[in-house]
């Protein structure tokens, strides 16, 4: 059993803390819930909120382990994905390529032909601090005099 998350028990945890220990989605979690893989939780008799204490914590956390359900069937479970910093960047960089690749069509409509790497340069030469709380079409409009006059 996995020692590091053995330690980090508490005496009581909602259902969206035990699915994130687990390393499961809610949805996934209820599944398995209703399917018997994963033991019921206790609720509180006077909020009726469903709750696990350490005791079924850790009967959760050695059902992952062990691959075995509550009810006696086996289950795989699929490793999390891995979360890291390049796919966020690449994601975030790609939101405003796509940005800047409107604004040249939006320009080219306009009879200005231009690259996206110029209309970004122009907008970090024109915004420093960025367009995200600009309104696009003041943005394409400065774009367009900016552009025309080179």
């Amino acid at each position: 059993m996995n020692n590091q998350k053995m330690s980090n028990l508490k005496p009581i945890i909602s259902i969206t803390e035990m699915a994130k220990m687990l390393d499961l989605s809610r949805a996934r979690f209820y599944q398995l819930l209703k399917e018997g893989i994963l033991p019921q939780p206790i609720y509180d008799l006077r909020t009726h909120r469903p709750m696990y204490d350490a005791k079924l914590q850790e009967r959760c956390l050695e059902i992952r382990n062990s691959g075995i359900g509550d009810n006696g069937h086996y289950i795989l479970f699929y490793s999390p994905r891995k979360k890291d910093a390049q796919t966020r960047t690449s994601k975030k960089t790609t939101k405003s390529d796509l940005l800047h690749k409107e604004f040249a069509e939006t320009l080219a409509s306009m009879g200005l032909n231009c690259s996206v790497k110029n209309i970004s340069l122009a907008i970090a030469e024109l915004y420093p601090d960025g367009i995200e709380e600009l309104d696009h079409g003041v943005v394409i409009r400065d774009l367009f005099r900016f552009l025309e006059s080179k």
